[in-house]
């Protein structure tokens, strides 16, 4: 209805209650409605597919993590360059933690791109800020498509990873990230069961591990991309964003 570019507002109609506001504080509400909308936004994907230069015209950025080992040294070396009073910028240790991963990122790029689930449209923030419950016979209606990328389609659900780890407080080992909770795994097998005529529900919780890995990639990325002309205030309390995604790039996901 309305831009305003010098700020990077955009005023648009009322789209109703979003669903981090009406998720209830009772578990059985929350993992329902969490399964209800993967499964809505898993649909949505899938219509996606095939439609690469279409989504490219409208500017959505191919995903860092589709090459993820180059990715992964491209963003650990640019840190590290940074001036030492840089916030962004990451030691020699942490730098060392990326390329020791990068073999089995190169891997998983590898078993990802031969794998049986196709590339589509990963809307690059999927919590539940950025949905809008159901109206009438209307599904969830998803928005803030700002960092969304063309790429494995189940890197999607990274942040719903941090929703749900964060939410129900699970538990995390210092060299993984463990998603084996009954709770995330009813959530995941909602959104992985409308993927099911390409592969079994174990190939994908597979490929979802390893997706998800590289995924953070992508979230990496926003952040470098969003603090490029970031203030001194900004930088302060922004600044070790890039390297708390990067960082999970060294472990694995167990779901």
């Amino acid at each position: 209805m309305a831009v305003e570019p010098e700020r990077g507002w955009i005023l648009t109609r009322d789209g109703g209650q979003v669903l981090w506001t009406t998720l209830a504080n009772l578990r059985r509400v929350e993992i329902d409605s969490l399964a209800s909308l993967v499964a809505d936004y898993a649909r949505l994907q899938r219509r996606t597919v095939g439609c690469r230069w279409l989504l490219a015209s409208a500017g959505v950025r191919e995903a860092s993590a589709l090459v993820p080992d180059v990715a992964a040294r491209a963003q650990a070396s640019h840190l590290v360059s940074l001036p030492a009073d840089d916030p962004r910028r990451i030691t020699e240790e942490q730098y060392g933690r990326v390329l020791s991963a990068l073999p089995a990122l190169r891997q998983v790029g590898k078993i990802l791109a031969a794998g049986p689930v196709p590339p589509a449209l990963d809307q690059g923030d999927l919590w539940p800020g950025n949905i809008f419950c159901p109206v009438g016979t209307c599904g969830y209606r998803f928005f803030d498509f700002a960092d969304a990328v063309w790429g494995h389609p189940f890197g999607s659900l990274v942040m719903l990873v941090v929703e749900c780890v964060f939410r129900w407080e699970v538990p995390q080992p210092e060299d993984a990230v463990d998603l084996r909770d009954d709770r995330i795994r009813e959530v995941f097998d909602s959104y992985l069961r409308q993927w099911t005529d390409l592969a079994s529900i174990e190939e994908l919780r597979e490929l979802a591990g390893y997706a998800l890995r590289t995924a953070s990639l992508n979230c990496a990325a926003a952040w470098l991309r969003n603090l490029g002309d970031a203030t001194a205030d900004d930088l302060a309390r922004y600044g070790r964003m890039p390297w708390a995604w990067l960082e999970d790039v060294t472990k694995p996901v167990l779901i």
